[in-house]
């Protein structure tokens, strides 16, 4: 059961990475749906359309978060194993720099062959955030570099958040950072199962990230969960799980100030409280839902989803350098949205496919690697402690 819960929130992460490329695409294609560019009314922008969650980027992101959260600690917290931690606090870094890096080396070769045509792309469509590749360029001084690339999808987008070849890695430092935290959580609290003990650490995260970046609650969500749902996990009867599912999604989909499908929650949602903790409850809930109903679990577990969760980083990575290139192109070409969003699409899961590929590979010989590290340095536990446990 363990393995088929795995392929299930793998779909979802795969899903929420297609709402992030709806995003964009509308971005891109329709800034004045959006909402957020141009003067369109919240009213009248696809922000009070019930399909919002489909594309909602914001939510989709803060889903990656809270999921991360959850996976990363689940296992440790209930067997109670901190070696698990320590294998994937080593890994953790090169295992999002392998894949970062290929996508932003990508993108650097993009723009060394002129391969990219946003800027035109962006006068015929009327997008403010695709005339600056995506958002990414802010100064229009910067010049890309091989160095620089490299920098910046090796170590940098980590450290500091530079995305200037591909936007949708300004997530990466949060991601990075995010789960330094949940590990360190976690080892406070693997070998602790009190219920007392959990709610402190997990309320004293919550207040911690509150007061200093709210965009990391949903890492704490999802902590929380992992901490606090039972081992065995929620049986979730048919009806409940629907009616979870669609309260999640509500949450996900929501923006504030949001009209039409969504007023109910600008009726209740006080304007003070940051939005990310809307975000993380409501992707909690999602998580909490498909690992208790078991319709839902099957539903996702087929090998669609299983193909879904594993482009889904690879597919992240490289939407953003495609649509900018080729979706562009097809839009000067065609000059129909549709057909833009398609070819992106097209190509994008041809390229995310390759870097599947790669991340494969690339995660092959981290864990030999790691492996070697563990284990010598068990050898030397052993052999430090051998002696004084020795029987005489």
């Amino acid at each position: 059961m363990s393995n088929e819960r795995d392929v299930s929130l793998d779909a979802m992460r795969g899903i929420a990475a297609l709402a992030v490329f709806g995003w964009h695409s509308m971005l891109a294609f329709y800034p004045l749906s959006s909402g957020y560019l141009g003067a369109t009314p919240i009213a009248e922008s696809a922000r009070s359309q019930f399909w919002f969650v489909a594309v909602h980027g914001a939510g989709a992101v803060a889903f990656f978060f809270v999921l991360s959260g959850f996976v990363l600690t689940r296992l440790s917290l209930t067997t109670g194993r901190t070696d698990i931690l320590v294998r994937g606090l080593i890994k953790r870094w090169p295992r999002l720099a392998g894949p970062a890096l290929v996508a932003v080396l990508g993108s650097w070769l993009l723009f060394a062959v002129g391969g990219y045509f946003y800027a035109p792309a962006a006068a015929l469509s009327g997008s403010s955030w695709f005339a600056r590749f995506g958002g990414a360029l802010t100064d229009s001084s910067f010049q890309p570099s091989f160095v620089g690339a490299f920098l910046q999808g090796a170590v940098l987008t980590f450290l500091r958040g530079d995305s200037t070849y591909d936007s949708s890695l300004w997530t990466m430092a949060y991601e990075f950072y995010g789960s330094l935290m949940v590990y360190a959580l976690a080892f406070l609290l693997a070998t602790r199962p009190a219920l007392r003990a959990r709610l402190i650490v997990i309320g004293g995260a919550a207040v911690a990230c509150g007061a200093a970046n709210p965009a990391l609650i949903p890492f704490v969500a999802g902590f929380a969960l992992a901490a606090l749902l039972p081992r065995q996990g929620l049986r979730v009867p048919a009806p409940v799980g629907v009616i979870a599912t669609a309260a999640a999604l509500l949450g996900c989909g929501y923006t504030q100030g949001a009209l039409g499908f969504y007023a109910p929650l600008t009726a209740i949602w006080p304007a003070w409280l940051p939005i990310p903790y809307l975000y993380a409850a409501a992707a909690a809930l999602l998580i909490a839902t498909a690992e208790g109903w078991t319709g839902m679990r099957r539903l996702l577990s087929r090998p669609w989803g299983r193909a879904c969760g594993e482009l889904s980083f690879p597919f992240y990575l490289v939407h953003v350098p495609i649509l900018c290139s080729v979706g562009a192109y097809a839009f000067l070409a065609t000059r129909s949205a549709p057909a833009a969003i398609a070819a992106t699409l097209l190509v994008a899961l041809v390229g995310a496919t390759a870097l599947a590929g790669f991340s494969r590979w690339w995660l092959a010989r981290l864990n030999v690697a790691v492996g070697v590290v563990t284990a010598s340095f068990q050898r030397g536990r052993l052999g430090r402690t051998g002696p004084i446990a020795s029987p005489p």
